[in-house]
């Protein structure tokens, strides 16, 4: 998921949710969904409150629920120790595991009926028949792989297809607990990775495998949920982390989704629906849900404000969904279970979903012309119509929906295709042209060469070259084949001007925009299309003129020879591999794909590196350098930088608050007078 996604989703639907004048009457709270930009948006309604499902029946503690396969619903109570089986949506209920369980806090259902319940207290799963006998129970293990000291305080527990058992546990930080259903231990499944900082990289670089085994192990975190959808795939949850929160588990324990798919780390508990899609709860009342790749669909929900209103919550603590979409959400300080429907809307674009994820591109079509109908924003609508188009061979279109919907992928898919389709068109034209260009080329090659058609041209073009100005500005093309010798005659025989340096830097910045904005979508960096000139300039120019200044005084304390103007000019024409250099490679961008993606990265990595090394020769030859003084001068250089910007932005932030506590005063003043 998208980096920004935590921020966006705490201050879009947290705070701004309860005070909308515009949240539907059913629902007190907003939709949200994310653009093809990446930002978080506000939809339709996609689930509405209908209320509780046990109105009449006392639950003290609900901490977990499930939904099986006939539809029955258990919630798990753990301040009655009890679990509550509710059948035809709660008009018939009986309980099970009364004085038996001590502190129940999960429960799952297997395909026969049998009931599983984690007991935190008594440190077991118990396994009950659907009458409610008691049929087995699942203690601590006992081999010698699982461990004496390992702890074994079971909180969550789920049943795959072969009866094998996996249990959540406090503290289990090796993994998922993998049962047999014989109580065997199978061993840990899913363990979760430890976060690489950059100090804990640096420090595995130059250490020694004796240091590392020295050193304090980090442990990774312990899942804290756990779901399995009908062909067997394990869904976990991870608290207290960023990386693989949500996690989709293949029968080898590999994550499927995104590593980060958000970046919530206070997630209570995940539900997968029949047709894949992920739900899952945290505890500020929000419900995340996803599709079966890991998008972002829905989020909605919120805290309860204290007006007790339907949709919001407490202390959430288990979500469960039914075949038919409804939504179960228990409340643990409010002692009941909330039912959510879901509205036209989002069937709709389940519908779409479940078309799309069988590869059924074109049946879905009609399904995600009617989201977009309803919110063109919609970024996975615009996805999916881009493949539909693709697969009906209508590139045009499908380049179009691609591109609003940012898929890079999908788009330099329809491009090769539309780029092929086009040379076949024209390449025996280009061709043509192409032989009648060099051909005219040669022969007025050979007429200046027999007649001098051409000397007038030259010999006006060389009065021009010999204006200072011009002479200056030409002069810049010899840094590309003699930097050393064209920085020589910079500061020895007054090359370059002041004014010279200031129209490249002028053309530095045009070259840039032209750079950042007509760049081919696929390698883009900007597709919203949408420019801040200060916001631009700021990124060109601060920079280099922190570079011109922390240089020129790092240069003169270390007896560097180079003026100040030396520096200005000579900093404007290292410049040029790039204003040589970067239009043409903007260009060839608009005709390249993802499997030409090496020409254009390689391309610019050929100029900034071009760039960097004339600015290292500028620096050595300006101030009359050894190599390794220019190396000491660029490392104090780019610190000083970094102090500067620093200052800079503490003068900011004190000039804005003195101009805040005068503006405050005046104020005050003018109240009072």
């Amino acid at each position: 998921m998208r980096r920004y996604l935590k921020v966006f989703l705490c201050a879009y639907i947290l705070f701004l949710f309860p005070f909308s004048k515009d949240a539907s009457a059913a629902a007190p709270y907003l939709t949200g969904t994310l653009s093809a930009d990446g930002y978080l948006i506000e939809t339709q309604t996609a689930y509405e409150p209908l209320g509780n499902l046990f109105p009449y029946t006392e639950i003290v503690n609900p901490e977990d629920i499930f939904i099986d396969n006939n539809g029955s619903i258990y919630v798990v109570d753990s301040g009655a120790k009890r679990v509550l089986v509710s059948k035809e949506n709660g008009a018939k209920s009986y309980v099970i595991g009364e004085g038996i369980l001590g502190l129940p806090t999960g429960v799952f259902v297997d395909r026969q009926g049998d009931i599983y319940v984690a007991d935190y207290e008594k440190e077991k799963v118990f396994r009950f028949s659907n009458t409610g006998e008691l049929k087995q129970e699942f203690g601590k293990p006992d081999s010698p792989l699982f461990g004496s000291k390992s702890p074994y305080k079971p909180q969550k527990v789920t049943v795959d297809l072969r009866g094998n058992v996996y249990i959540i546990g406090e503290g289990s930080t090796n993994g998922i607990i993998q049962l047999s259903n014989k109580g065997e231990f199978l061993g840990y499944f899913g363990v979760n990775r430890t976060e690489v900082s950059f100090v804990s990289a640096i420090r595995d670089m130059f250490a020694s495998e004796e240091q590392k085994s020295r050193l304090f192990m980090k442990t990774p975190p312990a899942p804290n949920n756990i779901s399995i959808d009908d062909r067997g795939l394990i869904y976990t949850i991870t608290a207290g982390t960023t990386n693989e929160v949500v996690k989709k588990l293949n029968v080898a324990g590999q994550n499927m989704l995104p590593p980060y798919i958000t970046d919530f780390s206070n997630l209570v508990d995940i539900t997968v629906d029949k047709d894949g899609n992920i739900f899952v709860l945290n505890t500020d009342g929000l419900v995340i849900e996803f599709d079966s790749y890991g998008d972002l669909l829905f989020v909605f929900g919120g805290k309860d404000d204290g007006t007790n209103r339907q949709g919001l919550f407490k202390q959430p603590s288990g979500i469960a969904v039914d075949d038919t979409g409804i939504l179960f959400i228990t409340d643990k300080e409010l002692g009941m279970v909330q039912v959510f429907e879901p509205t036209e809307f989002s069937k709709i674009i389940h519908s779409g979903i479940a078309l799309y994820k069988e590869g059924l591109y074109v049946e879905s079509q009609k399904y995600w012309e009617s989201v977009i109908d309803l919110n063109s924003s919609f970024g996975l609508a615009h996805t999916a119509m881009g493949k539909s188009f693709y697969k009906q061979q209508d590139y045009e279109k499908a380049l179009e929906e691609y591109r609003l919907a940012k898929d890079v992928e999908g788009y330099s898919d329809a491009f090769w295709e539309v780029r092929y389709t086009w040379m076949q068109d024209h390449l025996e034209i280009i061709f043509y042209y192409a032989l009648g260009i060099l051909a005219l080329y040669f022969i007025l090659k050979w007429l200046d060469k027999k007649f001098s058609i051409f000397h007038g041209v030259r010999r006006s073009f060389k009065r021009l070259s010999a204006y200072k100005l011009v002479s200056d500005l030409l002069f810049m093309f010899r840094f590309l084949k003699h930097p050393i010798d064209s920085f020589y005659d910079l500061k020895r025989k007054g090359r370059g001007s002041i004014l010279s340096a200031t129209i490249l830097y002028f053309v530095l910045f045009v070259f840039y925009l032209i750079f950042r904005f007509q760049t081919g979508f696929i390698f883009s960096t900007n597709r919203s299309g949408e420019a801040n000139l200060l916001m631009e300039f700021s990124i060109i120019f601060i920079p280099i003129v922190s570079f011109i200044i922390v240089n020129y005084l790092v240069s003169t304390i270390n007896d560097g020879e180079g003026k100040f103007r030396d520096i200005y000019i000579g900093t404007a024409y290292s410049l040029v591999p790039y204003l040589s250099f970067v239009l043409p490679v903007t260009l060839i961008s608009n005709f390249l794909t993802l499997n030409e993606a090496f020409v254009y990265s390689f391309s610019m990595t050929i100029i900034y590196a071009w760039c960097a090394v004339i600015l290292f020769i500028m620096i050595k030859e300006i101030h009359n350098f050894t190599f390794s003084e220019t190396l000491k001068n660029i490392f104090i250089t780019l610190f000083g930088i970094t102090i500067l910007l620093l200052v800079v932005v503490i003068i900011f932030v004190l000039i804005d608050q003195v101009y805040d506590f005068i503006y405050s005063i005046i104020k005050e003043v003018l109240l009072r007078v």
